[in-house]
Order: C-alpha cells, then sequence, then structure tokens
C-alpha cells in the first residue's frame, strides 16, 4: 500500500483532479490528512508539527519518502521503478509532504529512509500532492503496460 501523509486543511483549487486519482488508485493509496497547528508563533508550529509527524512516523515500519526541495529526482520510469522495487521490499510506502513551515528536520531524519523531490522549485502542497497522485498512477500504469503512459 503507498500512504501519503500532509499537513493540509484542503485541497481547494485542485480537489477535483485529487478526487479523480483518488478514484483511480482506489485502495492502492491511503491519503492521511493531519490537522495543520492552529498556534501563531512560527517555531511553536514547527515544533507541535514535527512532534505529531514524528510520533507518527516512529511507530510504523513504513518505507519512508520525504516530499524534500533537495531530494532526487526521477523520470517517470525511474519512479515507476523505484516505487515497485520499494512495494517488493517494503509492504508500505509513504510519502511525507512538506507543509508551510516544514519540520524540524534533524528531529524527524532517522525515521526518514529517502529524500525525493518533484523538481527544484517550491510548489503548493495541494499541487504537490496531486502531482504525486498522478505520478503513482503514472508508475501503476507503467508497470502494466496500459496505454495512459504512453
Amino acid at each position: 500500500m503507498i500512504k501519503i501523509i500532509a499537513f493540509v486543511d484542503s485541497f481547494k483549487h485542485y480537489s477535483e483532479p485529487i478526487k479523480e486519482f483518488q478514484k483511480r488508485l482506489w485502495k492502492k493509496v491511503d491519503f492521511l490528512k493531519l490537522k495543520p497547528s492552529s498556534k501563531k508563533n512560527i517555531s511553536e508550529i514547527i515544533k507541535e508539527e514535527t512532534q505529531v509527524l514524528e510520533e507518527i512516523l516512529k511507530k510504523q515500519k513504513w518505507y519512508k519518502v520525504l516530499l524534500y526541495i533537495n531530494g532526487k529526482t526521477f523520470d517517470s520510469l525511474d519512479f515507476a521503478k523505484f516505487v515497485e522495487e520499494k512495494q517488493v521490499q517494503f509492504s508500505d510506502i509513504v510519502f511525507i509532504i512538506w507543509w508551510a513551515f516544514w519540520v524540524d528536520f534533524e528531529k524527524i531524519s532517522e525515521n526518514i529512509d529517502f529524500k525525493f523531490s518533484f523538481w527544484p522549485m517550491t510548489f503548493p502542497h495541494s499541487l504537490a500532492i496531486l502531482m504525486l497522485l498522478e505520478q503513482v498512477y503514472r508508475a501503476q500504469t507503467i508497470k502494466k503496460w496500459s496505454s495512459y503512459h504512453h
């Protein structure tokens, strides 16, 4: 199973395409929406959200992939190979999407197995979720050699 974790209130502008890919990936992707901190101070937000994420990651045996601006980039074929290899080795792969104020990376680094990047640019979180869902769907079609990826 593939899981996606993100601190997000809503998908706003991207809700329809996100729903479409969730429908296409039915039972293959589990999405864990975490409630963003309501604190006003940025350092308190980082501390609280880091703690929430750290608790989740420590308890799980997932292969943990952090979407990170300086992470490794893949083309779609290599991403499909990466996902397939990790699915053979691990029961679950979790993709963690950065949010507005990041987290304390030092605190979660021991719980991260891999850092992945779409591009060195920054994208809205909802768009990153959509892009990840689309690439996971594309990886599934590449694996099956269906027509979506041609």
